[in-house]
């Protein structure tokens, strides 16, 4: 007797339903095209293996379920880390321009490296 398996079209939707959860619609995440000077590649990759993780997980609990399995080891953490900034909303920003230091404080940091 040969193994259940998850046909074409439910792989289809369990990964289709998780990635429109991470980068949807109304997703936690916004994709944005990469720039020539984005080097912020620690990030994507981790971005990555962590959507990676929980695509391969759903899979893998899907099959468990098939087989009859109740409790599926999980393959990763069970927790997913808070993110270490935030994008900021430049329409909500209240400082349209660069900010200008007055003279006095520049003087007086001047005077300070001098000193030290």
């Amino acid at each position: 007797m040969s193994a259940p398996e998850l046909s074409d079209e439910q792989i289809f939707e369990l990964l289709h339903d998780k990635l429109a959860e991470l980068i949807g619609e109304r997703g936690q995440w916004t994709l944005v095209s990469r720039s020539a000077d984005d080097t912020d590649v620690i990030f994507h990759g981790l971005k990555a293996t962590q959507i990676a993780t929980t695509l391969t997980g759903i899979l893998s609990s899907q099959k468990a379920e098939l087989r009859g399995e109740r409790d599926a080891e999980p393959t990763a953490l069970s927790w997913t880390p808070a993110p270490i900034s935030v994008w900021a909303e430049p329409e909500r920003a209240t400082v349209a321009a660069p900010v200008q230091l007055p003279i006095a404080s520049i003087r007086k940091s001047e005077q300070t490296r001098l000193v030290a």
